[in-house]
Order: structure tokens, then sequence, then C-alpha cells
């Protein structure tokens, strides 16, 4: 049995660091819209609108904030 190169472990150590970094930059993605379309949700519910306006709104904001931070983070990577 041959025993891998270290070649082979620093190419699967790097996939492994690309995987995490990109994992943990979707989860903020997502919790930031989780977040502030549950916000908008609170609001309509607790304003008792008929339209849920701001949920509409805080969902597509959050959508603009989280590709914001997304593209703000990219050269980090």
């Amino acid at each position: 049995m041959t025993t891998p190169k270290k070649d082979d472990w620093d190419d699967a150590r790097r996939r492994t660091n690309n995987y995490a970094k990109y994992s943990a930059l979707a989860f903020q993605m997502l919790g930031t819209i989780l977040v502030f379309t549950y916000g908008g949700y609170k609001l309509d519910e607790w304003q008792q609108n008929q339209v849920p306006i701001w949920t509409l709104i805080l969902s597509l904001g959050s959508i603009a904030a989280s590709l914001y931070l997304f593209i703000r983070n990219m050269p980090k990577y």
C-alpha cells in the first residue's frame, strides 16, 4: 500500500477549506434573509396589514443586503 503524496494532502485540504468558506458564506446569506423576512412578517402581523408590505420590503432588502455582503467579501476568498 502506498502512502498519499504531500501534494494530494495539500489539494484535499485546499478543497476542504474552500468548501468551508463558501458554506459559511451561504449560511450567512440564508441567516440574513430569514431574519429580515421574519421581522417583516412580525411587523405585518403587528400592524394587521392586508397586504404583507413589510414582508415584501424587508425580504427584498435582505436579498440585496446579502448580495452586497457576498460581493464585498469575495476578494477575501
